[in-house]
């Protein structure tokens, strides 16, 4: 039976979410445009036997999320914003040998943004959750802070890319998951039966 069949049931839509970073607070909730969720691959490594290929799993790799902001002045100035995280990771603009030789580390980026990043996906109010990432050890690279055009009459938006160590998915089909534990929330794969 389908979802469109069933009037109790609710797609997830594309336009029922939030997206929380810390060190720009609350107020930019209003702000924020779009964001890709997270997503991973998995490497594979083949293995040649006499006429067989095997392929085995490698390593996983978490992919960048990329995110875009309305700018504003009032009440947060979203350019000013990021580049007081570059500031805060540890970047300083080279006007002497002491500010020039400062460096980012990874340490100080990932508390520049936050520590984590949330994006969080709502049902028909902003109480319902149905489902929430998490994204650890987060920083910002390659920020765009817009495009100025005489014959525009756009917005003027911010993006960045963010990148992390991994994504915990907190909730799931409206369930608390916490520290990112699936079991019980999604159905589990039985063992393979021998015959």
């Amino acid at each position: 039976m389908g979802f469109w069949s069933d009037a109790n049931i609710e797609p997830k839509r594309k336009f029922r979410w939030t997206l929380s970073i810390p060190a720009i607070g609350t107020d930019s909730l209003w702000m924020m445009k779009s964001v890709t969720k997270p997503s991973w691959n998995m490497s594979e490594h083949p293995h040649k036997f006499i006429n067989h290929t095997f392929h085995y799993p490698g390593r996983v790799e978490w992919q960048p999320i990329e995110v875009t902001i309305v700018d504003s002045a009032k009440p947060i100035d979203m350019s000013a914003s990021f580049l007081q995280i570059l500031r805060s990771s540890g970047y300083n603009f080279p006007d002497s040998l002491d500010h020039g030789s400062q460096t980012v580390t990874k340490k100080r980026a990932t508390e520049a943004i936050g520590n984590e990043v949330v994006i969080t996906q709502h049902g028909a109010n902003m109480t319902e959750i149905l489902d929430r990432w998490t994204l650890k050890n987060p920083f910002v690279t390659d920020v765009k802070t817009g495009e100025l055009d005489y014959e525009g009459e756009d917005l003027v938006e911010v993006s960045c890319t963010i990148i992390y160590d991994w994504a915990w998915m907190t909730y799931a089909g409206g369930l608390s998951v916490p520290g990112g534990d699936l079991d019980g929330v999604v159905p589990t794969i039985p063992a393979p039966v021998d015959v």
